[in-house]
């Protein structure tokens, strides 16, 4: 009887496996083709234009003038210093703010907690482009428009609604059975959350950190109005700006140069911090 029972249950597995055998195909398909597409780029940027016309990337050797051209003739180091200065304060910012903000909301009753809920719900539903311009005319009004100080608030204030409402959904699903034996051991509220609460919502954190450094790496619009002077630009910007450059003067090598040097530190981060960027996301629906 229990032979049986297990090779029905293994009849069953295949049969789901096979039901998924379409999906494997399609997902292996996709992956092929973007590490070729990526690897072709990576490859014809350490080629040159010659070689990229005639599908012999390598047929001069292996050209580093391009790298050289964009990290030091075309602001290149100062892009990615730039986009580091506006990237890594914001989003440690958005933490310091948005994590005990959350809890708040998610563990205190008080007056307004629900209508404060609804507005970040609101708020994230409100387009960039519609406070944007009037945020230029009032900072260009006070004089404070060209300044990295500037951009760093508006890249935290910009993901705000998204950080705290994301955070909030976690701290509901924690369990209340933590801050009652803190609270027994003598814990206040505010040593409870730091202790106690802020590491166990360690990979919702995590999560959002990895979105937020995406995010204000690769931001364009925002950078555009507010940051688009060679001594301010982010990667964003400038990579648009130095397309268009290369495109121009045919040097298609520094093309591909630059899309990879504004791509890859989007692209490590991801890698190395997939597992956690997932792990927070289903993590975030469990219930504690």
């Amino acid at each position: 009887m229990k032979n049986i029972k297990a090779r029905l249950s293994r009849m069953s597995f295949n049969k789901n496996q096979l039901k998924l055998t379409p999906a494997y195909i399609i997902l292996i398909a996709f992956t092929v083709f973007m590490a070729y597409m990526l690897g072709w780029i990576l490859f014809a940027s350490f080629s040159s234009t010659r070689g990229i016309f005639t599908g012999n990337l390598f047929q001069d050797g292996l050209n580093l003038d391009s790298y050289r051209q964009i990290l030091f003739n075309s602001n290149g180091l100062l892009t990615i210093f730039n986009t580091l200065i506006y990237t890594v304060p914001s989003s440690l910012l958005l933490i310091i703010i948005c994590a005990p903000a959350a809890y708040v909301l998610a563990r205190f009753e008080f007056k307004g907690n629900k209508l404060t809920q609804q507005l970040m719900v609101i708020a994230l539903s409100v387009p960039g482009i519609m406070i944007t311009m009037p945020l230029f005319f009032h900072f260009s009004s006070l004089g404070v428009h060209d300044s990295r100080l500037v951009i760093i608030l508006l890249f935290t204030a910009n993901s705000i609604p998204f950080d705290v409402y994301f955070l909030t959904a976690y701290y509901k699903n924690l369990s209340y059975s933590y801050e009652e034996s803190a609270a027994i051991d003598g814990a206040g509220p505010l040593r409870t959350f730091w202790e106690i609460m802020f590491p166990m919502a360690k990979p919702a954190i995590i999560t959002i950190t990895i979105f937020n450094l995406i995010g204000k790496w690769n931001a364009y619009f925002l950078p555009l109005i507010f940051a688009n002077t060679p001594g301010m630009r982010p990667v964003g910007v400038w990579l648009e700006t130095t397309i268009t450059s290369m495109i121009t003067t045919g040097n298609y090598s520094g093309m591909f140069a630059a899309v990879v040097l504004a791509a890859s530190p989007t692209i490590i981060l991801y890698f190395f911090l997939a597992n956690r960027l997932l792990q927070g996301v289903e993590q975030n629906g469990v219930k504690g």
